[in-house]
């Protein structure tokens, strides 16, 4: 009598041991997730800005912040520390910082779902000669638009960077950021789906099962 042959996902895990059932779990789930869903999310942060003229330098890419620049750092926002309500924005190249009137004096902060995209005519550096500080909306969240190298891509990306202000200017901190790492525009203050997390939960829950049943004890 022929033995009926393993379908579906036990097929992919006839076999196989615990870390390849988890490479092969997640693969599968990732596969199966939106194909536009290419937007990486910091999640919230808290990356002080110091009142001073080097203020902070971000790769948004890795993550990594200082005040001296970090390997492929994209951003620098700063004060100066000249006046309560001082800020400037500085960045890796000439086209930075999104100013969707097409104009370097800006405004920069933008309204949730501004599209952040077009020529380098709309991205700028202003550097010390523009003070974005009498722009922003104190005791909140102000979304700014960016644009930047992926170094792990080595393609242009668009993406947004959320600035919490105080009580003036010289009191912010860097709370979240996001971008499109496939090289699309974003809509600023957007987030991954939800259904993406979804997807990725089950498929640990379904890595988390198979590999209790291997070891003979219930799943949590």
């Amino acid at each position: 009598m022929s033995i009926p042959q393993p379908t579906g996902l036990k097929s992919l895990f006839r076999g196989a041991g615990p870390a390849a059932i988890a490479a092969t779990a997640l693969a599968a789930v990732l596969a199966a997730a939106p194909a536009h869903a290419v937007i990486i999310f910091s999640g919230p942060v808290s990356i002080d800005i110091p009142d001073d003229f080097d203020g902070v330098y971000l790769n948004l890419v890795t993550g990594l912040s200082g005040s001296t620049p970090p390997a492929g750092w994209d951003i620098n926002p700063y004060t100066a520390g000249s006046s309560p309500d001082g800020f400037h924005l500085w960045g890796a190249t000439t086209t930075t910082w999104f100013s969707p009137s097409g104009v370097v004096g800006g405004p920069y902060p933008l309204a949730a779902n501004t599209l952040i995209a077009g020529p380098s005519t709309t991205f700028f550096r202003p550097g010390g000669g523009t003070n974005v500080g009498t722009q922003v909306t104190l005791n909140a969240p102000n979304l700014f638009g960016v644009r930047f190298t992926n170094e792990s891509m080595t393609n242009t990306n668009f993406g947004w960077v959320q600035i919490t202000f105080g009580a003036t200017a010289s009191e912010r901190s860097i709370t979240s950021y996001a971008y499109e790492n496939n090289g699309s525009a974003i809509l600023a203050g957007v987030v991954p789906e939800p259904g993406t997390y979804a997807m990725l939960l089950a498929g640990l829950a379904v890595v988390g099962g198979i590999a209790a049943r291997r070891r003979g004890t219930p799943a949590a």
